[in-house]
């Protein structure tokens, strides 16, 4: 049964409580962008945003999609940087701000039950009351929910040491295109491990909403380290990189080192390095960091090789591009510095972030190596994927066949 974009809102409405449902365009408008450069120019408004309270708003939302064949998109906090989270084809936008209870601490059994729309750090102080913490570590924890981190398979500097947000998610409770509900990981499992059956956890981990909508997540925590220690070091010259070395390198070739083990001294250490995304636009005065092309992963060995290739593409395009990432894995951040106004200078831009994502391809690399393909890197998944995007492609039609959930993201 089709329904006009005028009467989803309506439709909507006669599942869930009237005061759950937006629909007027003032309101919606923040639900038009995320943190990506290319939301701002796409400008298409949601049809309706639904804040859900229950599994059963859930579901009651989806089987109304399902219905209408209308696009649904799970929102948490719009942090992403890939337009995963917004509808450029209009439709129902799902925003879990109201679903964000911890259910359950686990402490025996380093588990912990969560709602999609809690937020990370949120998460952290409830655990940190318990002497445990959850190792993946995404630069937007601050604002960023659970349920994005799983739907993109998330991390940050400590994947490095601890990996990323699939290896801690147990399983999960998720709707399914036509509103009915899997539990994954098994329906009443606290193991830490399994290999009973497919794994679905992982199949959905990382999937941004195109597969299912999580609405509770089953999370492995681990108990916090006894001490813990940062080692800030500087360098007057870029130096190959190479992580049994890094000893050798701090030794030998840091201009400046300091080491702290106090707490205050470690948070103030590592607050410089957390905030060093925001501070890259100092770097050029005038210019505006955009978010494109910046999340490039290659192999370790090809690192030195990827910064220097991308410093001669930027200064052939005449953009300015700022490095800095996680290197002990290989993920390289590329931060392009432009003024938005200037459409020439948007135009090279875009010609440089094509030109990165290709490149981390033909150095065996990927177009992603913690914030999700989305919108803006599902053009390169088939040069990253080759014929197994063919197989990516029949699990959606399989699971989504009407297509209504989160389309034109991850397939191009």
């Amino acid at each position: 049964m089709a329904v006009g974009t005028a009467g989803i809102a309506s439709r909507l409405r006669e599942v869930i409580a009237r005061d759950r449902v937006i629909d007027d365009r003032t309101t919606l408008i923040p639900y038009m962008y995320d943190a990506s450069f290319w939301s701002l120019r796409q400008r298409r408004m949601p049809d309706a945003v639904v804040v859900p309270e229950s599994l059963a708003d859930v579901v009651a939302v989806v089987r109304v999609a399902n219905e209408t064949g209308t696009p649904i998109v799970a929102r948490g906090a719009g942090t992403g940087q890939t337009g995963g989270a917004i509808a450029p084809a209009g439709g129902i936008v799902v925003s879990f701000a109201r679903m964000r209870a911890i259910q359950e601490i686990d402490r025996r059994n380093l588990q912990a039950i969560v709602e999609p729309g809690l937020v990370y750090l949120d998460l952290q102080a409830a655990l940190a009351e318990q002497g445990l913490f959850f190792p993946p570590d995404p630069g937007s924890g601050r604002a960023c929910t659970l349920g994005g981190m799983a739907a993109n398979n998330a991390s940050g500097p400590h994947a490095v040491r601890w990996g990323t947000t699939s290896a801690y998610v147990l399983g999960a409770e998720v709707v399914l295109a036509d509103g009915s509900v899997i539990t994954t990981g098994g329906v009443h499992s606290k193991a830490l491990k399994s290999s009973s059956g497919i794994d679905l956890t992982k199949l959905f981990v990382g999937s941004e909403g195109t597969l299912g909508i999580f609405t509770k997540l089953r999370l492995r925590v681990q108990p916090k380290p006894p001490a813990r220690a940062v080692i800030l070091a500087g360098y007057t010259r870029q130096v190959a990189a190479n992580v049994r070395y890094t000893d050798a390198i701090l030794r030998k070739r840091a201009a400046v080192t300091r080491f702290a083990e106090d707490e205050k001294d470690v948070a103030r250490l590592w607050a410089a390095r957390s905030g060093l995304a925001a501070a890259t636009a100092l770097a050029h005065p005038g210019k505006h960091r955009i978010f494109a092309g910046e999340d490039l992963a290659v192999p370790l060995t090809e690192i030195p090789h990827t910064v220097r290739r991308a410093r001669e593409l930027g200064a052939e395009l005449g953009i300015a591009v700022v490095f800095y990432g996680h290197f002990g894995d290989g993920n390289v951040h590329s931060a392009i510095l432009i003024d938005p106004d200037d459409a020439d200078e948007v135009r090279r831009a875009d010609e440089l972030a094509d030109r990165l994502h290709k490149l981390a391809v033909e150095v065996g690399g990927t177009v992603t190596g913690e914030h999700g393909t989305g919108a803006v890197r599902a053009p390169y998944m088939r040069a990253e994927h080759g014929d197994a995007l063919d197989v990516m492609k029949r699990i959606k039609d399989v699971m989504d066949p009407k297509g209504i959930l989160n389309p034109g993201k991850i397939y191009p």
